[in-house]
Protein backbone atom coordinates (compact mmCIF):
# COMPACT_ATOMS: atom_id res chain seq x y z
CA UNK A 1 0.00 0.00 0.00
CA UNK A 2 1.40 3.38 -0.97
CA UNK A 3 -0.52 5.71 1.32
CA UNK A 4 -3.03 6.48 -1.41
CA UNK A 5 -5.33 3.51 -0.95
CA UNK A 6 -5.31 1.27 -3.98
CA UNK A 7 -3.78 3.76 -6.43
CA UNK A 8 -0.92 2.28 -8.43
CA UNK A 9 2.12 4.25 -9.59
CA UNK A 10 0.51 4.73 -12.99
CA UNK A 11 -2.67 6.02 -11.33
CA UNK A 12 -0.61 8.46 -9.28
CA UNK A 13 1.00 9.79 -12.46
CA UNK A 14 -2.44 10.24 -14.02
CA UNK A 15 -3.71 11.91 -10.83
CA UNK A 16 -0.67 14.24 -10.72
CA UNK A 17 -1.05 15.16 -14.38
CA UNK A 18 -4.80 15.70 -13.87
CA UNK A 19 -4.09 17.97 -10.88
CA UNK A 20 -1.54 19.97 -12.84
CA UNK A 21 -4.00 20.20 -15.75
CA UNK A 22 -6.71 21.45 -13.42
CA UNK A 23 -4.40 24.12 -11.97
CA UNK A 24 -3.38 25.35 -15.41
CA UNK A 25 -6.96 25.14 -16.75
CA UNK A 26 -8.22 27.11 -13.76
CA UNK A 27 -5.57 29.74 -14.35
CA UNK A 28 -6.56 30.07 -18.02
CA UNK A 29 -10.27 30.17 -17.12
CA UNK A 30 -9.69 32.81 -14.46
CA UNK A 31 -7.86 34.99 -16.99
CA UNK A 32 -10.75 34.80 -19.48
CA UNK A 33 -13.57 35.16 -16.97
CA UNK A 34 -12.06 36.61 -13.76
CA UNK A 35 -15.31 38.02 -12.38
CA UNK A 36 -17.20 34.74 -12.85
CA UNK A 37 -14.44 32.54 -11.44
CA UNK A 38 -13.71 34.95 -8.57
CA UNK A 39 -17.38 35.13 -7.59
CA UNK A 40 -17.81 31.34 -7.80
CA UNK A 41 -14.75 30.77 -5.60
CA UNK A 42 -15.52 33.72 -3.28
CA UNK A 43 -12.21 35.31 -4.25
CA UNK A 44 -11.27 38.81 -5.20
CA UNK A 45 -10.89 39.48 -8.89
CA UNK A 46 -7.65 41.05 -9.93
CA UNK A 47 -7.74 44.51 -11.39
CA UNK A 48 -4.77 43.92 -13.65
CA UNK A 49 -2.34 44.90 -10.90
CA UNK A 50 -1.44 41.28 -10.09
CA UNK A 51 -1.46 39.52 -6.77
CA UNK A 52 2.24 39.74 -6.02
CA UNK A 53 2.31 35.93 -5.70
CA UNK A 54 3.86 33.48 -8.15
CA UNK A 55 4.42 29.78 -8.34
CA UNK A 56 7.47 28.07 -9.78
CA UNK A 57 7.78 24.55 -11.14
CA UNK A 58 11.04 22.70 -10.50
CA UNK A 59 11.72 19.05 -11.31
CA UNK A 60 13.92 16.87 -9.09
CA UNK A 61 15.46 13.44 -9.69
CA UNK A 62 14.62 11.96 -6.27
CA UNK A 63 12.55 12.43 -3.14
CA UNK A 64 15.72 13.27 -1.20
CA UNK A 65 16.68 16.09 -3.57
CA UNK A 66 13.08 17.36 -3.72
CA UNK A 67 12.72 17.42 0.07
CA UNK A 68 16.14 19.05 0.54
CA UNK A 69 15.21 21.84 -1.88
CA UNK A 70 11.71 22.24 -0.39
CA UNK A 71 12.97 22.41 3.19
CA UNK A 72 15.71 24.90 2.34
CA UNK A 73 13.42 27.16 0.28
CA UNK A 74 10.90 27.36 3.13
CA UNK A 75 13.61 27.73 5.80
CA UNK A 76 15.23 30.59 3.85
CA UNK A 77 11.77 32.18 3.44
CA UNK A 78 12.09 32.07 -0.33
CA UNK A 79 8.88 30.02 -0.41
CA UNK A 80 5.78 29.94 1.76
CA UNK A 81 4.92 26.41 0.69
CA UNK A 82 6.36 23.75 -1.59
CA UNK A 83 4.25 20.86 -2.86
CA UNK A 84 6.28 17.80 -3.87
CA UNK A 85 4.34 15.87 -6.51
CA UNK A 86 5.65 12.37 -7.26
CA UNK A 87 5.34 10.34 -10.44
CA UNK A 88 6.33 12.81 -13.15
CA UNK A 89 7.88 11.42 -16.32
CA UNK A 90 9.96 13.89 -18.31
CA UNK A 91 10.99 13.38 -21.93
CA UNK A 92 13.50 15.86 -23.29
CA UNK A 93 16.40 16.38 -25.69
CA UNK A 94 19.79 16.57 -23.99
CA UNK A 95 23.10 16.74 -25.84
CA UNK A 96 21.45 15.49 -29.04
CA UNK A 97 19.76 12.48 -27.46
CA UNK A 98 16.14 11.94 -26.38
CA UNK A 99 16.13 11.20 -22.65
CA UNK A 100 13.33 10.01 -20.38
CA UNK A 101 13.46 10.22 -16.58
CA UNK A 102 11.15 9.65 -13.62
CA UNK A 103 11.11 12.82 -11.57
CA UNK A 104 9.22 14.71 -8.89
CA UNK A 105 7.67 18.12 -9.44
CA UNK A 106 8.03 20.90 -6.90
CA UNK A 107 5.31 23.56 -6.97
CA UNK A 108 6.79 26.50 -5.10
CA UNK A 109 4.53 29.33 -3.88
CA UNK A 110 6.38 32.60 -3.35
CA UNK A 111 6.27 36.37 -3.79
CA UNK A 112 6.61 37.40 -7.43
CA UNK A 113 9.51 39.62 -6.39
CA UNK A 114 11.42 36.54 -5.16
CA UNK A 115 11.26 34.37 -8.30
CA UNK A 116 14.73 35.40 -9.48
CA UNK A 117 16.16 34.51 -6.05
CA UNK A 118 14.28 31.19 -6.11
CA UNK A 119 15.76 30.40 -9.54
CA UNK A 120 19.30 31.27 -8.40
CA UNK A 121 18.88 29.21 -5.22
CA UNK A 122 17.66 26.18 -7.18
CA UNK A 123 20.45 26.55 -9.73
CA UNK A 124 23.06 26.64 -6.94
CA UNK A 125 21.61 23.78 -4.86
CA UNK A 126 20.24 21.40 -7.51
CA UNK A 127 22.30 18.58 -8.98
CA UNK A 128 21.28 19.12 -12.62
CA UNK A 129 23.51 21.09 -15.01
CA UNK A 130 20.42 23.03 -16.12
CA UNK A 131 17.59 22.59 -13.61
CA UNK A 132 14.04 23.34 -14.71
CA UNK A 133 12.76 26.52 -13.07
CA UNK A 134 9.60 27.93 -14.64
CA UNK A 135 7.64 30.62 -12.81
CA UNK A 136 4.32 32.30 -13.49
CA UNK A 137 2.32 34.89 -11.63
CA UNK A 138 -0.89 33.96 -9.85
CA UNK A 139 -3.58 36.17 -11.33
CA UNK A 140 -6.12 35.65 -8.57
CA UNK A 141 -6.65 33.70 -5.38
CA UNK A 142 -8.19 33.58 -1.97
CA UNK A 143 -7.07 36.88 -0.39
CA UNK A 144 -6.24 35.25 2.96
CA UNK A 145 -3.99 32.69 1.24
CA UNK A 146 -2.24 35.32 -0.87
CA UNK A 147 -1.66 37.38 2.28
CA UNK A 148 -0.26 34.30 4.05
CA UNK A 149 2.20 33.69 1.19
CA UNK A 150 3.41 37.29 1.47
CA UNK A 151 3.71 37.09 5.28
CA UNK A 152 5.52 33.73 5.15
CA UNK A 153 8.25 34.87 2.75
CA UNK A 154 10.99 37.41 3.14
CA UNK A 155 10.74 40.93 1.87
CA UNK A 156 13.06 41.25 -1.12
Amino acid sequence: MNGFGSLSGKSLVVASVATLGAVLSFQMLSRRFPAVVGKAMNMSTSSGKGTGVSFCFVTAPSKEVANKLADALVHEKLAACVNVIPGIQSTYLWEGKVERDEELLLMIKTRSSLTTQVAKFVEKNHGYDVPEVICTEVTDGLPAYLKWVAESTKTP
